[in-house]
């Protein structure tokens, strides 16, 4: 057994304990029991969960980062709703300095790359991800809003390369995820956000 299929398994046993059709009452937002299983929607993407396995539109299993993120979703949902509070940087949430090199390389670094000079394009890919323009005196050409999970915002901020300055990106979470989701989760979250706009600029 490799170990991602033994880290998927572990996590089964524990979502087996879990009332899923009640979680998805609490949840509310976006999530629905359909009978069987709770739909969770991961930047707008439905994904099935039931005490069986973790299934993605395709009814196949998602990828290992997929799982990670709903699977600790589902495990440490918070009892109450917590404000959203500020925006903060990831950089700004405790825990997260062991991970950050990789959040600003591995995410907004690639981000930035991949749309350089294509903002046109990165606008498209927002838009197909369920994103939706957002304006709250943000000096940045661009400022998406997505709803990463239910309950967690995610800000996506880009400026296009200039004469001066080369392509930036910077990703925001609302303080409240720290409820939702430890660091690394989180930092798994911005690396499932790239590899969407991606395939989706593709």
């Amino acid at each position: 057994m490799s170990v991602f299929e033994k880290i998927y398994q572990e996590y089964l046993e524990q979502i087996k304990k879990i009332d899923l059709e009640k979680l998805s009452e609490k949840i509310d937002e976006g999530a629905f029991w359909n009978g069987k299983e709770l739909i969770i929607p991961l930047f707008s993407k439905p994904f099935f969960i039931s005490k069986d396995g973790i299934k993605g539109t395709s009814r196949k299993r998602p990828s290992h980062e997929e799982i990670v993120v709903l699977s600790r979703y589902i495990l440490s949902y918070p009892k109450e709703i917590r404000k959203d509070g500020k925006w903060r940087h990831y950089r700004d949430f405790k825990d997260s300095a062991p991970l950050l090199s990789l959040f600003q390389n591995d995410v907004e670094k690639k981000i930035a790359n991949l749309f350089s000079g294509k903002k046109d394009l990165l606008i498209s890919c927002c838009k197909r991800l369920g994103g939706k323009e957002y304006r709250e005196n943000w000096d940045y050409d661009i400022s998406f809003l997505f709803n990463a999970l239910p309950h967690i915002p995610l800000l996506l901020l880009f400026n296009d390369t200039d004469d001066i300055f080369p392509a930036q990106c910077i990703l925001l979470f609302r303080e409240s995820i720290e409820y939702f989701l430890d660091m690394e989760s989180v930092a798994i979250l911005g690396i499932i956000l790239t590899r969407y706009l991606h395939s989706t600029s593709s």
